[in-house]
């Protein structure tokens, strides 16, 4: 029987990597409490896999409170404090995405390790077809959020490594790790022209770009499997898109341009056939 684990790299409340390097001073997050929101909702909505291990890792020395560790035990979490000194190196928070996949290859049991983010709040399970997929489910920007975020940056639309599923076997993290050290500091043209633009913000992203680029993985992008902040917009799903959609994406300090208010009672009405 298969087995199954979820994971996700955390880091402390408005004390993380991206904020300390200075990558994304405007983008200050709630971490510890976005975790608490995350994993009561796959508690509540994940169906047959709400009761799964779930891991929270913590691989830099920007620890989580006594208080949300409690909290993590009440939602019978795992929380893995392991610095890794290479951490110190990393000009990108998100690093910790890889990394963090590659420890948990090597120090889990489990079959398969569904990743998200802790702004991804489940709303209904997630389809069987992505959980028992021999190629790697990784999340992909669609046309509208490739416009909206990374128009000029981006020739085709990128890989969000917010959301990936892959077997724990396959080595899949720890080659994801390699390329983005390979490339963090690399004179690689195509990664210097974005980073020309946005730093080291989209650098794991555009990593795992260049890896379905180059073969390195059976990989299957899946679009439009959430909504919510920086994502299209309920009103321009389509109801067969909407039926696909299985996360909530919203930061808890969310971007004041964006109508949080409006696109859940879009998201209300339409469900609700109105």
């Amino acid at each position: 029987m298969t087995t199954y684990a979820l994971i996700g790299a955390i880091e402390s409340e408005f004390n993380d990597t991206n904020v300390n390097t200075g990558l994304c001073e405007s983008c200050k997050r709630r971490l510890e409490s976005e975790a608490i929101e995350c994993f009561t909702a796959w508690r509540k909505n994940a169906g047959e896999l709400k009761d799964i291990p779930i891991y929270a890792v913590c691989p830099t020395k920007n620890v989580i409170s006594d208080i949300t560790k409690e909290k993590f035990k009440e939602l019978n979490v795992t929380y893995i404090e392991d610095y890794q000194k290479i951490s110190e190196t990393f000009t990108s928070g998100f690093l910790c995405i890889p990394l963090i996949g590659a420890m948990m290859e090597e120090q889990l049991t489990e079959d398969v390790l569904i990743k998200i983010d802790l702004d991804m709040n489940i709303i209904k399970p997630l389809p069987n077809k992505w959980l028992t997929s021999d190629p790697i489910i990784i999340g992909q920007y669609d046309d509208y959020c490739t416009k909206h975020q990374r128009e000029g940056i981006a020739e085709e639309n990128p890989f969000d490594t917010g959301f990936i599923i892959s077997k724990r076997d396959s080595g899949f993290y720890k080659h994801f790790f390699d390329m983005c050290m390979k490339y963090m500091l690399s004179d690689d043209p195509d990664w210097l022209r974005v980073k020309a633009q946005t730093g080291d913000y989209y650098l794991e992203e555009w990593v795992v770009d260049r890896m379905y680029a180059m073969n390195s993985f059976d990989i299957k992008p899946v679009q439009k499997y959430q909504i919510g902040e920086w994502y299209t917009p309920v009103k321009e799903l389509t109801d067969d898109e909407l039926d696909d959609v299985y996360f909530w994406h919203e930061h808890l300090e969310y971007d004041p341009e964006y109508n949080r208010m409006q696109e859940k009672i879009d998201f209300a009405r339409r469900l609700n056939g109105k």
